[in-house]
């Protein structure tokens, strides 16, 4: 039988684009944060892709406070412009999950196979009740973290000096200034001071460990209380007697240039960080540091407890895909291959024990079980010395914090940049979260 040359030509392209368009791949556009650890899942997403043909990935990378306005925004109003959002506990447990802005994870559609694959069993206890609301999961962590404090072991030894394993804030001012040598290059206290409210968990856990809290039971703002100045006046000297020059432009990863380059010779912040220290691709102070607990002073364990992590909108159009791609990326399978491409000590910390558990981790990183150990101690529903109607330890686990944290971390900076004194910096503050407070019904009186 033949076939009319142009109509067979016709033929076999409707079959080319049939076929073409059941092949297509499904798009899944992805929010998340400009930090080490993002760059890397961006970098390894080609293998995922390779995995799923049926599944294309799309990536946003944002700064920290451009991320998290641009997908609050979003998932409000059903935007759609996002799948997957890089999110915190401090979302889940802020309203997101009660408005019903992410989907809760159902890893019972799943075959038995791909649940025993995933393990969610083996993500840290601590870690998953931060991503869960009513009994349900809405976010898997790509990495998660507490707080402690890094040294020079070198210098130290140096000047005959001593890290306590329990350090408190008065002795981390006294180690940190005997260290401080600017005309040297040497800074004894790293310290943030950028204008960024997502950047405040250092802070936020200094207030509460000198004994303040941020509002009192029934609502009110504490931010002009003797304890808060205390607190805010301690970190703000310290800044300026000790710490980098320029620190209201220096955020986390501003100052881990700076500890990296060796020019730090203390610097209390997440326990994440310590895995790019160690690592000689990025880092000149490999096995120079040494790791304690984060610093108190008196009042509570002084670790915060958060991670990034990644959930599903409940507006996307690709839920399956959107699941699928979140899965792989937090999975023992995916640890494994940034270690086998970047080394042991990258592979994402602080979200499953199994990793804690494996040798060449522990080989390769030396703050692996204290890392552990912070994350499990940390008490995300008591934060402050005394009762407060809030929960959390990196942020303030209500909905209105972006709010007035907003306006704390624009006061905060211009006080550190000497654009502002402490006392018109916290009655600004206190009038302003008053008002938010007021607003949204807190406060009754």
């Amino acid at each position: 039988m033949k076939f009319p040359s142009k109509g067979w030509a016709l033929v076999g392209l409707a079959v080319a684009l049939s076929t073409a368009s059941a092949f297509a791949a499904t798009t899944v556009t992805i929010a998340t944060i400009n930090n080490p650890d993002m760059l890397v899942m961006k970098e390894l997403t080609p293998v995922f892709e390779k995995e799923n043909p049926d599944v294309k990935v799309e990536f946003q990378v944002l700064p920290d406070n451009v991320l998290r306005q641009s997908i609050t925004q979003d998932v409000a109003v059903n935007g759609g412009r996002y799948d997957v959002v890089t999110l915190q506990p401090y979302e889940v447990q802020s309203g997101w999950a009660k408005n019903n802005w992410l989907s809760p994870l159902d890893f019972s559609k799943l075959s038995k196979a791909e649940q025993d694959a995933y393990d969610v069993d083996d993500i840290i206890k601590n870690i998953r009740a931060g991503l869960t609301y009513d009994s349900k999961l809405y976010a898997l962590p790509f990495y998660g973290e507490s707080s402690f404090t890094m040294y020079r072991k070198d210098l130290f030894e140096r000047a005959g000096l001593t890290m306590p394993e329990h350090p408190t804030w008065t002795q981390i001012r006294e180690l940190a200034c005997k260290l401080h040598d600017p005309s040297h290059g040497m800074y004894g206290i790293l310290m943030k001071g950028i204008p960024q409210y997502g950047q405040l968990s250092p802070l936020i856990t200094l207030i509460h460990s000198f004994g303040a809290s941020f509002f009192d039971k029934d609502w009110h703002p504490q931010f002009t209380s003797p304890q808060f100045k205390k607190a805010f006046t301690f970190y703000v000297d310290l800044v300026h007697d000790c710490g980098e020059p320029g620190a209201s432009s220096q955020g986390v990863l501003e100052l881990l240039t700076i500890m990296a380059q060796g020019k730090g010779a203390i610097w209390v912040d997440a326990t994440v960080i310590a895995g790019l220290l160690q690592d000689p691709a990025t880092s000149k102070v490999v096995d120079k540091v040494g790791y304690a607990f984060a610093p108190t002073e008196g009042s509570n364990n002084g670790g915060w407890l958060t991670a990034w992590s990644l959930g599903v909108v409940a507006s996307s159009k690709h839920q399956d895909e959107a699941f699928k791609f979140i899965r792989w990326a937090t999975s023992k399978d995916y640890a494994k291959l940034v270690a086998d491409k970047y080394g042991a000590v990258r592979m994402p910390p602080g979200t499953r024990y199994s990793t804690y558990k494996d040798p060449a981790y522990l080989a390769a990183a030396p703050f692996a079980k204290l890392t552990l150990q912070v994350i499990e101690n940390a008490d995300m529903l008591h934060p402050a010395k005394d009762p407060v109607p809030y929960t959390g330890t990196a942020q303030i686990d209500i909905p209105e914090f972006a709010t007035w944290a907003a306006d704390f971390a624009q006061d905060y900076s211009a006080v550190i940049a000497g654009q502002m004194s402490i006392d018109a910096a916290l009655a600004d503050t206190q009038a302003k979260t008053e008002a938010v407070m007021k607003a949204a019904g807190y406060i009754k009186d």
